[in-house]
């Protein structure tokens, strides 16, 4: 397998790239600011740094040597970034200013911003590059925006704190945080005609999901559960320590970090086993290119 999980470390200050099955550490840089969010494309890696003495910023990164060729000035807290599909507009969440912002992608410039819920958790795009999918944080809503204007075009309330949400093929997929004596994940739909479906309640504090080659991995505490969207089924459910964020699919692998004991794991999705596990001070942000 070809390629490398590029790995941030914001209590080192070190970003790392990794050999993506036993995570074998190839080659690491030690960052001047602390380094947070990653997104890879197109042979360039983007990674938000907060300095010690400046403002936060994006730096996008040349590899394999990761020199700095663009900086571009961003708020705090950098949730979700991600570039248009032409390449030309840098779309960054705000988790800290509770703002989408719209750059241009050589310039820098800021284009636009828009306010999206209150400590928004995640951002994702549609196929076509025409809308955003945005989980709103405390708003306890998914909101649609247009890409092109950031304007809203619809907000759906979910279960308790919206988490996640992702365009699937006939409407969005989400992810929220609900309570009742303990906190629990709850993973729901929202066909194109509207209406908010929940469909899983999975145990403990949900953090992050993605769609792999054979199913919808989800994060939540101790442990990765994988679900049958078609079918609204249970495939398999792994215990692993902590709680599995960035989940980052990479062929029949997927890749996880653990922000709160810094564990950074692959896991084969069809055993389903736990591949590796290596450690980090602080890790901060994952991505593969």
């Amino acid at each position: 397998m070809q390629g490398r999980v590029m790995i941030s470390d914001a209590g080192s200050r070190l970003l790392s790239a990794h050999t993506p099955v036993d995570l074998t550490e190839m080659h690491s840089i030690r960052l001047e600011a602390s380094p947070g969010c990653l997104y890879a494309r197109g042979g360039f890696l983007y990674c938000a740094v907060t300095p010690p003495d400046s403002e936060p910023s994006i730096l996008r990164l040349n590899l394999p040597d990761f020199h700095a060729d663009r900086e571009y000035a961003a708020g705090a807290d950098v949730e979700r970034m991600f570039l248009s599909y032409d390449g030309t507009r840098l779309y960054a969440l705000l988790s800290g200013a509770d703002t989408v912002l719209m750059m241009d992608a050589d310039s820098g410039e800021w284009l636009m911003s828009a306010p999206v819920g209150v400590s928004p958790r995640d951002m994702r795009m549609d196929r076509p590059g025409r809308r955003l999918a945005v989980a709103g944080g405390e708003s306890g809503s998914v909101l649609v925006l247009d890409a092109d204007t950031l304007e809203t075009q619809a907000e759906y309330p979910v279960d308790g704190t919206a988490v996640g949400a992702f365009f699937a093929a006939d409407g969005l997929v989400t992810l929220s945080e609900s309570q009742d004596y303990e906190p629990y994940g709850v993973v729901g739909i929202i066909p194109e005609r509207g209406g908010y479906e929940p469909v899983w309640e999975l145990p403990g504090m949900p953090s992050s999901f993605a769609m792999g080659m054979n199913g919808l991995l989800v994060g939540h505490m101790n442990t990765i559960t994988l679900l049958n969207l078609q079918h609204r089924e249970t495939r398999w459910r792994m215990i692993v320590q902590g709680l599995p964020d960035n989940i980052t699919p990479i062929g029949r692998l997927a890749c996880y970090m653990d922000r709160l004991t810094g564990r950074v794991g692959a896991v084969d999705c069809f055993q389903p086993t736990l591949m590796s596990v290596i450690r980090k001070t602080e890790p901060s942000g994952m991505a593969y290119l």
